[in-house]
């Protein structure tokens, strides 16, 4: 909200009566009346320098009893002010009395300076009186208040800016904020001078004590003509929240093998902004860096890494953040678990087939660990009784993410009673390669596919094996000849009947 602040102007037209002379001997008068300011505002004191001039020609020094300011005409008197005892005037010289007043509103002021004295020479009573005529105009520079959004107990800003709108410069320029049920944090701004149709802005902080409404008041003090000090405020109405405290902390386990770490992050979901925001984790298995955040405003999230040292391969952690909000130490805490287990192959749902003279072995390598395992390799170890078999003696299984799995399929061949097939594994770690032996049962055959070898001596023998297939089957093949012949005669020889 804007508010315009008037300066007040102030134009004084003074005039000169002739002198008033009560008795034969002094010749007195009333030579001037200087107004100072010029442009006097509302409220701003107003000095009448007033000149009482006992001329050269009187015959007797004129003394001064009361020197009165008046309102002129009107039903009453209204008096702004009288000096009293003042002493006499020789002749020839002069007195020079300053009179002040201010005015309340802005508008034309008739007045009139009165003094009061005695002839010494005669005794006799003398008045001297001088018409000032003033008028009052509200001129002041332009003042606006704007606020920031507050929060009850939290730190805010504002701003209060001032335009000069007047006729001339003005210099010695000073902003004072002050508010009721706030906490001034910065309250005054000083700026040599504002130039005609200029501007400043005034930056301050306040602290509201509680919710609910509060005024801010700004005064401005400043000069003009060079010597005319002149004041006016400004004042406007802000709303605080109360406060709001809402922080969460989500922590996720990050990094490999023993090179563990938590990865905190901090929301706040409050009305004010956090400060000094510490956090830090805390275990029996564990010990962990702490972070420091400067700030965290409000509706934001900020992340932090605090790495690990790990004594025992599982911690249960206690993350906390302590932080300043308002003028409050709060603290939010959460609880969770942090694992150091690498990257660990396992072979499971493992199944053999037998293929002829060949076993198949196909399984998955499972990742029962918290980190990826590379270059993983299945292979089928070659012993007195088992030897690697195409068409894969060994399978490349590649990456297995953590908690996952990849299948693959060996084949072996056998020679004698062998009840177990070795497999080994290896793979890479953390930059280490590991290797495994696994020792697979041949008693958990899934099936049997009966496809014998095509080896050379096993060929001709086949061949042989299938001559009498081959003798039975020409024999039936006559027998079905011979029937049909038989009976195609038999047709022929009713047809010639």
């Amino acid at each position: 909200m804007r508010h315009g602040v008037a300066v007040l102007a102030c134009l004084v037209v003074v005039g000169s009566l002739p002198l008033s002379v009560a008795g034969a001997s002094v010749n007195a008068s009333i030579s001037n009346v200087d107004v100072s300011p010029p442009s006097p505002a509302p409220g701003e004191t107003v000095t009448f320098e007033t000149t009482v001039r006992n001329l050269e020609n009187s015959d007797a020094p004129l003394e001064i009893n009361d020197i009165a300011l008046r309102k002129s005409g009107g039903r009453g008197v209204t008096e702004y002010e009288r000096v009293s005892n003042l002493g006499s005037i020789s002749p020839g010289s002069t007195l020079e009395v300053p009179l002040t007043a201010s005015f309340d509103s802005a508008g034309t002021r008739d007045l009139r300076v009165i003094v009061y004295g005695r002839d010494r020479g005669t005794g006799e009573n003398v008045e001297l009186r001088y018409p000032v005529k003033l008028n009052v105009e509200e001129r002041h520079p332009q003042v606006d208040i704007t606020a920031n959004d507050s929060v009850a107990g939290v730190e805010s800003t504002g701003e209060v800016t001032v335009a000069n709108g007047l006729d001339t410069q003005i210099t010695n320029v000073e902003v004072v904020v002050e508010g009721d049920g706030v906490e001034m944090t910065k309250s005054r701004t000083v700026r040599s001078s504002i130039a005609q149709n200029g501007s400043i802005t005034a930056p301050f902080r306040f602290r509201p004590e509680s919710a609910g409404e509060h005024s801010l008041t700004a005064t401005i003090s400043y000069t003009v003509d060079g010597d005319t000090t002149r004041t006016t405020t400004r004042t406007t109405v802000i709303d605080s929240d109360p406060l709001r405290n809402s922080v969460e902390l989500d922590t996720t386990a990050v990094g490999s093998g023993t090179d563990r770490a938590l990865r905190v992050a901090v929301s706040n979901g409050g009305n004010a902004p956090l400060s000094d925001v510490m956090v830090s984790a805390t275990s029996e298995n564990a010990s962990f860096q702490r972070v420091l955040l400067e700030n965290i405003s409000a509706s934001t999230t900020r992340q932090v890494r605090l790495n690990a040292t790990m004594d025992e391969p599982r911690a249960d952690v206690t993350v906390t953040a302590d932080y300043e909000l308002g003028t409050e130490t709060e603290q939010t805490t959460t609880e969770t678990t942090l694992r150091s287990v690498p990257g660990t192959i396992d072979l499971t749902g493992l199944d053999v087939i037998r293929q002829g003279g060949r076993l198949q072995i196909s399984g998955s390598a499972s990742n029962v660990g918290s980190t990826d395992a590379d270059s993983v390799l299945v292979s089928v170890v070659d012993t007195e009784n088992v030897t690697p078999a195409t068409p894969n003696r060994d399978y490349f299984v590649g990456t297995v993410p953590a908690s996952d799995f990849v299948s693959f399929d060996v084949y072996a061949r056998t020679t004698g009673n062998v009840t177990s097939v070795p497999l080994e594994v290896t793979y890479i770690v953390d930059d280490t390669r590991k290797r495994q032996t696994f020792d697979v049962d041949t008693n958990q055959m899934g099936g049997s596919v009966s496809q014998p070898e095509q080896d050379g001596d096993s060929e001709g023998g086949d061949q042989n094996s299938m001559l009498p297939v081959f003798v039975a089957g020409g024999l039936a093949l006559l027998v079905v000849v011979g029937v049909l012949v038989r009976r195609y005669r038999r047709g022929d020889d009713d047809i010639e009947v």
